[in-house]
């Protein structure tokens, strides 16, 4: 097994933002004006969406220059280590947090989810007008909203997500193909990038931890730890949430038998999977289906 110096991972952990990860079911957004960044970097496990008004950002992932134009929503994987390097004009910049979980829960097209799990950087194919109304309204409601009109939020913001990737929209940045990779020169940023990418592709297999770890060549404890301190959860935690995320979209979406829901999900049994979600969701699965098509 392939061990990172202790130096690497402490240098690393200081570029974490863990305060941008939000839980399975929420969202965070913040509006501010952008300025290149003081650290080279930054990384959050949470999908960020920017919608930028009156100035053209250039970012650094993973040190390829991308131009992220004004006007245009522009959806990333955090994962991947990026940073502002220059700012044209002075604006607003409206951004949206949104866990990978959610996102899953979501159903969005595979090719949409595999190019931003896999690193691209997605921008809508041309300017809507009806964007900056929006975002900034989001901005204007997030901290005085309470829990109902979070949800509102939340589904105006699917609901955006879900035009996005049905009429169409541009790779400003392509991600990496799993085949590409080359875990074994990987900086640690790309440990926990590809651990999270390895979990979301495989979480309807019977993956354990030592498979997660296996993925990048560490140690089962070495990679555990590396996880929790940059994630926030358990590795095993996170496999739950993602096949739980998949199970929910399948539930409120298909008329699908719940053993293959259980099945589809990744769980190894029914029992498992009726403790999991009792325990995540706080009802059995048959109740949440009731709710959602109520």
């Amino acid at each position: 097994m392939k061990i990172l110096p202790k130096s690497d991972i402490g240098q690393y952990l200081d570029y974490v933002d863990a305060h941008l990860v939000p839980g399975s079911d929420e969202f965070l957004v913040e509006s501010h004006s952008p300025s290149k960044f003081r650290a080279a970097y930054h990384f959050h496990a949470s999908v960020e969406i920017n919608y930028i008004r009156g100035c053209d950002l250039e970012y650094s992932f993973s040190g390829v220059k991308v131009t992220v134009p004004r006007g245009r929503m522009t959806v990333f994987w955090g994962a991947v280590p990026h940073g502002v390097t220059n700012v044209t004009g002075r604006g607003i910049s409206v951004n949206v947090y949104i866990s990978l979980a959610q996102l899953l829960k979501w159903g969005l097209p595979k090719l949409f989810i595999e190019s931003l799990i896999g690193g691209a950087v997605i921008a809508g194919n041309s300017r809507n007008e009806a964007d900056r109304a929006k975002f900034t309204e989001w901005a204007n409601e997030f901290p005085k909203a309470d829990q109902s009109w979070r949800r509102l939020l939340l589904g105006e913001i699917e609901m955006r997500l879900r035009r996005m990737a049905l009429e169409g929209y541009q790779i400003l940045m392509e991600g990496n193909e799993p085949s590409k990779i080359d875990v074994s020169g990987a900086s640690v940023s790309r440990y926990i990038h590809e651990m999270l990418r390895f979990v979301a592709e495989n979480f309807g297999s019977q993956i354990s931890v030592s498979d997660v770890a296996d993925h990048v060549n560490l140690s089962p404890s070495y990679a555990m730890s590396l996880f929790r301190r940059a994630v926030g959860i358990p590795v095993k935690e996170h496999i739950t949430q993602i096949r739980l995320s998949h199970a929910q979209m399948l539930l409120a979406n298909s008329d699908v038998k719940i053993l293959s829901v259980a099945m589809d999900s990744g769980f190894g049994s029914l029992s498992s999977f009726y403790e999991a979600f009792q325990s995540h969701v706080g009802k059995t699965p048959a109740a949440f289906r009731r709710e959602t098509r109520q």
